[in-house]
């Protein structure tokens, strides 16, 4: 019984994980949504420098006081942001989500490793530790990410796309689904 009680909550997480996913715009899984993202948001060009540091200290102080003041003014009123976590097209629920780190306890240390730009493309290597508590303990998180990033003329973010492995980054910590993702991991390891 216990074990039928167990499958069925990893059923009913997963499914709810897969439906929070789904794109606000077009209903669709977050590839589609990237593709369609990729031709809405095509960015400017002549990205600044001094507009991409100030992009890399903000992701490097997540989980600060003021990081929704700042996510508020590096995002466009119209963007694409995906982060494994969240998918929206809505600045306030960027700046909501941001706020919500901070509100939550989670603190977060972020290396940038190296920042690539071709064109109106800046790609952002990373890695990040972070302290959170899902459910019930608080637990610590190591994980690798890149993230794609355009901006407008005014040297705000339109599209942020996080690349990272959120079922270890976050979901494997989460009670009961957290087995479920590491048993899945564990079957596709090589020997």
């Amino acid at each position: 019984m216990k074990k039928i009680t167990y499958l069925l909550t990893a059923l009913v997480i997963v499914t709810g994980l897969g439906c929070a996913s789904q794109s606000e715009k077009s209903n669709s899984a977050y590839p589609d949504a990237y593709r369609e993202a990729l031709s809405d948001f095509p960015g400017d060009r002549t990205v600044e420098e001094e507009t991409i540091n100030e992009f890399t200290q903000f992701l490097m102080s997540l989980g600060q006081p003021g990081a929704a003041a700042t996510a508020r003014e590096l995002y466009a009123e119209e963007l694409h942001f995906s982060d494994a976590l969240m998918h929206t097209r809505d600045r306030e629920k960027v700046v909501t989500h941001f706020d919500g780190l901070g509100k939550a306890g989670t603190t977060v240390n972020v290396e940038m490793h190296q920042t690539l730009v071709s064109g109106a493309d800046v790609y952002l290597v990373w890695s990040m530790r972070a302290t959170f508590k899902p459910i019930i303990r608080t637990v610590e998180s190591d994980t690798l990410g890149i993230t794609h990033l355009r901006f407008n003329e005014q040297g705000q973010v339109v599209l942020h796309q996080d690349f990272w492995d959120s079922g270890l980054g976050f979901y494997s910590h989460v009670p009961f689904l957290g087995g479920v993702v590491r048993a899945v991991n564990k079957r596709f390891q090589a020997e």
